[in-house]
């Protein structure tokens, strides 16, 4: 059964990482996973989520926003740290980057396809597999912005093999004969 659950709030469990090197490491759940968090631009975020063998990281929703300004930036990259600088950054190496905040999305609005069409990046479609992702999270206005992002995740079925299925067919075959 999926579970909901918030896995950093920065108001209870202290400041993300500023350290692209290393940052805050967070293990996501199955179910749909909570960050609250508070940045501008002297506090850049940057969160490790490991994705357990057989998840998925199915969408980023974005679900709430408080601050003058109407947008922030989060990008990602394949791996445990963030390989690019804040400035300077070469976006061919993320995996993918957006603006999220209530001047491009709505409430509640799945921010990953956008993640995965940052222009210039690497790119993706559809949800993340494998195992794990550094996120940059950052505001260029002075002045604190919180917002709260809902990574949700699945449990992705194990492949099952064509010689299995035959096995269990022919199975159920003679025992329906017996």
């Amino acid at each position: 059964m999926a579970s909901a659950s918030t896995i950093w709030d920065e108001g209870v469990n202290g400041d993300l990482s500023s350290n692209r090197s290393a940052p805050t490491n967070l293990n996501l759940a199955v179910g749909t996973n909570s960050l609250f968090a508070t940045t501008n631009s002297t506090d850049i975020d940057y969160v490790h989520f490991h994705l357990s063998a057989g998840m998925s990281l199915e969408s980023i929703n974005f679900m709430a926003w408080t601050g003058s300004d109407q947008k922030g930036f989060i990008g990602v990259q394949a791996g445990s740290t963030f390989t690019e600088p804040p400035t300077g950054t070469n976006v061919a190496n993320l995996l993918g980057y957006a603006h999220f905040g209530p001047g491009v999305n709505v409430i509640g609005q799945d921010i990953l396809p956008s993640i995965g069409q940052g222009a210039g990046s690497i790119g993706f479609s559809g949800a993340l597999t494998g195992s794990d992702y550094t996120f940059w999270l950052n505001q260029t206005n002075p002045s604190p912005q919180s917002y709260q992002l809902d990574f949700v995740t699945r449990a992705v079925p194990e492949p099952v093999s064509f010689i299995a299925l035959l096995g269990a067919s022919l199975f159920i075959k003679r025992k329906r004969k017996a």
